[in-house]
């Protein structure tokens, strides 16, 4: 592949992950300013962003639509994917930040790719190696610094936050683990538009967009567009664009720059404020994504 083209996909990339940040911040700007719930806006975005993406798959992928819709065994597994997948990550995710901030929330979602690590050695019956058992306590070791600042008495983030956290982290096991025989028949993009639709339609049914802002003005308009736009539709294609252009690995690292920028954002506009021993639990769970990914390249480059 050509410079130009490793170029274009890590420029993509890091304007996605940028984005992923930047709508996280816009979430907490409207818990707080408009104080609507991480249900309601849940809710809000699977179902816009689902239509988007549906409507998108029946006009580009109508063949692989028409074929998953005729297989029940793939249309159970999309509808767990929608469920314990789509629908838990992004209200995990959610309510993480309306209990904390986006910054911290982002972060600790980045514990998911560890879990999946730890699950892949159950899986394949084997010992962690040297490099994910140092994954495995960075990861420990910035969890505590984050909720307890060093002090084995306090507990720093509220304990809801907390728990919606390692939620969070655990819907990122699903979200990434559940669809890959499904992405890899149909695609992603059909499959986690369906995913998205179904996910936001049952939420519908037993929440009926309950917890939404009192009065609406174009200020929350545009901010609720851009979680839905630019935060979800186009971060999330631009993603896909990265991998195609500079690979999943080299992607994945990138995209990392998504809990910089959700900090950098808060910190800038929104004066949230953080401590010294906060980055360096951030930088303990943000290490563990370089460590993993360049191992998984490491056995990449073995295979070939």
């Amino acid at each position: 592949m050509d410079d130009k083209k490793q170029l274009k996909g890590v420029i993509i990339t890091l304007i996605a992950g940028t984005l992923w940040g930047f709508s996280g911040t816009c979430a907490q700007f409207l818990f707080e300013d408009f104080g609507i719930t991480p249900l309601y806006l849940t809710n809000v975005r699977m179902q816009v962003t689902g239509i988007i993406l549906v409507v998108f798959s029946l006009i580009k992928f109508r063949d692989k639509v028409a074929e998953l819709f005729k297989n029940k065994g793939d249309l159970l597994r999309l509808a767990i994917f929608a469920i314990l997948g789509i629908l838990f990550n992004q209200l995990s995710y959610l309510e993480t930040i309306s209990y904390t901030n986006s910054g911290t929330a982002t972060i600790i979602q980045y514990i998911g790719p560890v879990l999946i690590m730890i699950i892949s050695c159950f899986i394949d019956r084997r010992l962690p190696t040297k490099i994910e058992v140092v994954a495995v306590v960075l990861v420990i070791v910035g969890t505590w610094l984050i909720a307890t600042h060093g002090d084995f008495g306090s507990l720093y983030i509220t304990p809801k936050g907390l728990v919606w956290g390692l939620l969070s982290a655990l819907a990122v096991v699903f979200y990434t683990m559940i669809p890959i025989p499904l992405i890899d028949k149909y695609g992603s993009i059909p499959v986690t538009g369906f995913g998205m639709l179904i996910g936001g339609t049952a939420l519908t049914v037993g929440n009926r967009f309950q917890g939404g802002p009192e009065s609406y003005n174009a200020r929350y308009l545009i901010y609720l567009a851009i979680i839905i736009i630019l935060g979800t539709v186009v971060a999330y294609t631009g993603y896909l664009v990265g991998v195609k252009y500079c690979g999943a690995v080299k992607a994945s690292m990138i995209a990392s720059i998504e809990p910089v920028s959700a900090t950098v954002f808060m910190v800038v506009w929104l004066g949230e404020r953080f401590f010294a021993i906060d980055f360096v639990g951030f930088l303990c769970i943000f290490l563990t994504v370089f460590l993993l990914a360049r191992k998984e390249q490491r056995e990449e480059e073995t295979l070939e």
